[in-house]
């Protein structure tokens, strides 16, 4: 009588998020390898035709703001490799006519390091299917399904929390009952990862269901997990964690906001990363700069560091941020791997865990994969109830 009612929680709990588990496990598919697409899809966008040494990161700051004055440049990217533009992070200045922001209908621009040219703009997940906007129209699908405030961050959250439950329910339902377990239970148990050849369609379909969600249960588990993270990182995941270890606060949380009009920094970017540098772990000494940005509402540079190769190479996820007054060079606060506790270590897992970074090439191959099993997963699952629905 109970496995009943838990074979029927998980047929109905598929339905329920069935259409959104697809449109998430397809759109994550081809987010594994979005760099590339994109890079593909606006070669003159994400590359330039030369490799000229970079400018200063000072002198590109100014050209972008000398071009375009009304904008300012919020984060700059130190870690641009040769022959790729650099994408810069742009918020509106304050009109002084009618003292409110400029409207620039983007947010990012891509610049050549070695000239600061501008190569073109785009609004980071824009309602639009452009060559330009659709892998971040597909990133903000993913993660929200455009939808408003958080609504989209609880919606994708608790379809995550359901996919969790669905795998492991799922992958207990095709275990032998427990009184055959002494006849053989690796004997029992061996079929619900096979599909029975020359089997009828019917059947055939619940092989592929049920083997397919073992067989890729492990990577379910870990994805579903990291997006609980995600979406639901304040209202489920860090109280869990915090029950094991401490969170260290975040410095943009933190941080008191200054009173008044912010004021300009009283040093340069490029003089923020070095000093910054000096208050890096003994650890992190090695770590290369990433990026830069200037938090005016803080009166705060955040200086990120890295590890060589992070995200790229197996086991490298190792990053830290810095946070200094702008105006004394002061360290403010710092977040990051060596710096933090076991949870925030294991805060910082959770994305390369979900992008499958943490193996590198190797592992972004695995998430694709598995996203498409997962898609495969919705539909034979919609089958076999469409099946035992006719039967009935």
């Amino acid at each position: 009588m109970a496995r009943k009612y838990w074979v029927a929680c998980h047929r109905y709990a598929g339905l329920l998020v069935m259409g959104l588990l697809l449109v998430n496990a397809l759109t994550g598919s081809v987010l594994a390898f979005a760099h590339e697409i994109d890079a593909w899809l606006n070669p003159g966008l994400m590359r330039t035709r030369h490799v000229l040494p970079a400018l200063p990161v000072d002198a590109l700051i100014d050209r972008v703001e000398i071009e375009n004055p009304r904008l300012r440049v919020s984060q700059v990217p130190l870690d641009v490799d040769a022959g790729e533009s650099a994408e810069l992070r742009v918020v509106p200045r304050i009109d002084p006519g009618t003292g409110q922001p400029h409207l620039l209908g983007f947010d990012r621009i891509f610049v050549d390091p070695a000239t600061g040219a501008v190569l073109g703009q785009r609004q980071w997940g824009a309602l639009k299917i452009d060559r330009v906007h659709l892998m971040t129209f597909l990133d903000v699908l993913h993660r929200k399904f455009h939808l408003p405030g958080q609504w989209g961050m609880w919606l994708t959250g608790g379809m995550a929390i359901i996919w969790l439950l669905l795998s492991l329910v799922g992958a207990w339902l095709t275990l032998p009952k427990l009184s055959t377990w002494r006849s053989g239970f690796w004997r029992r148990w061996g079929p619900a990862w096979q599909i029975k050849r020359g089997a009828s369609l019917v059947r055939t379909t619940f092989d592929l269901h049920r083997a397919a969600g073992l067989w890729s249960l492990p990577v379910a588990i870990v994805l579903a997990t990291s997006g609980i993270y995600f979406n639901l990182g304040n209202e489920v995941f860090r109280p869990v964690v915090q029950w094991f270890s401490p969170i260290t606060p975040h410095p943009v949380q933190s941080l008191p906001k200054r009173a008044g009009s912010p004021m300009p920094p009283a040093f340069s970017t490029q003089a923020a990363v070095d000093r910054a540098r000096g208050y890096l772990p003994l650890d992190a000494q090695s770590f290369v700069p990433w990026y830069a940005s200037h938090i005016p509402q803080l009166g705060s540079y955040r200086i990120a560091f890295k590890q060589d190769g992070m995200r790229e190479r197996v086991l490298r996820l190792r990053y830290e941020q810095i946070f200094i007054d702008d105006r004394t060079g002061e360290l403010q606060g710092m977040t990051g791997y060596d710096s933090g506790s076991a949870a925030d270590r294991f805060l910082i897992w959770q994305y390369p865990l979900h992008t499958g970074r943490i193996l590198g090439w190797w592992g972004r191959l695995l998430v694709c994969v598995a996203g498409v099993i997962t898609a495969l997963l919705c539909l034979t699952g919609m089958l076999v109830w469409w099946h035992r629905r006719r039967a009935s």
